[in-house]
């Protein structure tokens, strides 16, 4: 039988899980060790740096696959996540056109990918002709690799270094890009 001692202390318990959860593990941008945000794996001990990005394989809008680890050892990637109905998206978009013409494809390959959900291939299609943008952008249907990098806000930009690694997470374009890719070789 609980008391109402035991149910408060139950509830500022899982309280202070919340808040720990939230800044460690972070909302959108938190959570980051490149910007040297706490993060979840170095509170446990482990080096965030170190998580390996998964494997995926999608499809640009000419139909052409894109496999994630045709990368591994050559180039790292940005991995840019966004969708046709992000007003956000749109605002960042010449930033990451920005890149593209600071640093050359050899040393970086930039996919966008649009997340799905109420964007269809034809609705993604529609928007890049109005939008073009100087890398391939990507459409995962089914949104399994949103899911598997746990996109919970967009735009999110992921860096996976050389070795597949990720080496930046954050909701926000990296700040000197080149500046991390030095740092993640």
């Amino acid at each position: 039988m609980r008391t109402k001692g035991s149910t408060g202390r139950a509830l500022l318990c899982a309280a202070g899980f919340m808040f720990l959860l939230q800044v460690f593990w972070g909302g959108p941008g938190v959570g980051n060790a490149a910007e040297g945000k706490p993060d979840l794996l170095a509170f446990l001990g482990k080096d965030p740096g170190a998580a390996q990005a998964s494997d995926f394989e999608l499809k640009d809008t000419n139909g052409s696959g894109h496999r994630l680890s045709s990368y591994k050892g050559n180039r790292p990637v940005l991995l840019y996540f966004w969708a046709t109905w992000c007003p956000a998206c749109l605002a960042v978009k010449p930033q990451v056109a920005g890149m593209r013409k600071d640093v050359p494809e050899s040393e970086l390959e930039i996919l966008g990918i649009n997340v799905g959900g109420v964007d269809t291939p034809e609705r993604m299609k529609k928007y890049m002709a109005g939008h073009p943008a100087p890398y391939p952008n990507l459409y995962d249907e089914g949104g399994e690799v949103t899911k598997s990098y746990r996109v919970q806000g967009i735009p999110l930009f992921i860096l996976v270094d050389r070795d597949g690694k990720v080496a930046y997470r954050s909701n926000t374009v990296p700040p000197d890009i080149k500046q991390l890719l030095r740092q993640s070789r």
